[in-house]
């Protein structure tokens, strides 16, 4: 990467790139070297008709490689994982918010990543809480079911969380096979044969619960609703500890809704 050279307003511009990240990362170069500041940055599938300039950013594996190493390079290592994890996120204008966030970077140093409420910075670190957060209590939340071939379980995340929950529960359920499947983001982690991996998964339509699967669902929920105590019941309370977005994909709740 060259040097950078301080950017004046956003120009009459705007990039779309295919929407990963190495795709964004060339849109980092594209930027560094045309010392061109974009109005906007959208992905090919969402951009909208604009009067300004578009700049149709191809993805290049090798000036990704670039960006990448010279991330924790000429930053932190820190750098580098919060530009990782926030795109990730369900951030509104994400990717304009992590290209100035590092053009900034490459001026000041590491030194940014210290100053928490530095306006560049804070729209981040409240992403980057904001995913953690949802991944914490998606470990909680989550319920598989038994179609008899896989166990499988569907969730409704704000942010791409499934990168975050692959290990945990490919350790926890090693000796079995399951579908853990995103219907925000049509994509989900497939555990197979000893071995995972995360697809995209448009139009999918997952296996239905096997008979022995039903008869425990239902004796679960008989003993939920028996060991509740009417008199110490609490609303509030209980949305505060079990976030009401989360109960659609929770057998022992979402009859509630």
């Amino acid at each position: 990467m060259s040097r950078v050279q301080p950017l004046a307003a956003p120009a009459d511009c705007v990039y779309t790139y295919d929407g990963s990240f190495d795709g964004f990362l060339c849109c980092v170069y594209e930027s560094v070297y045309t010392h061109t500041l974009p109005a906007e940055i959208f992905t090919d599938d969402d951009a909208p008709l604009t009067l300004l300039d578009t700049v149709a950013v191809r993805t290049d594996r090798e000036k990704a490689r670039r960006v990448q190493a010279s991330i924790p390079a000429r930053i932190s290592p820190r750098a580098m994982e919060l530009v990782s994890t926030v795109f990730l996120s369900c951030l509104t204008g994400k990717e304009l918010a992590l290209l100035t966030f590092l053009l900034q970077g490459y001026r000041e140093g590491g030194g940014l990543l210290t100053n928490f409420g530095d306006p560049v910075m804070a729209p981040l670190l409240r992403a980057e809480r904001h995913l953690y957060g949802e991944v914490e209590n998606l470990l909680g939340f989550v319920r598989f079911s038994d179609t008899g071939d896989f166990l499988v379980s569907t969730i409704t995340p704000k942010n791409f969380v499934l990168p975050f929950l692959a290990r945990h529960f490919i350790l926890r359920y090693r000796a079995e096979q399951f579908i853990l499947f995103d219907k925000t983001h049509s994509a989900a982690l497939l555990y197979e044969k000893g071995r995972g991996r995360i697809v995209q998964m448009d139009g999918v339509t997952l296996p239905p619960d096997s008979e022995t699967e039903t008869l425990y669902q239902a004796l679960w929920k008989r003993f939920y609703h028996t060991i509740a105590i009417a008199g110490r019941e609490n609303p509030r309370c209980r949305m505060t500890n079990m976030p009401k977005r989360y109960w659609e994909n929770m057998l022992e709740v979402r009859d509630s809704l």
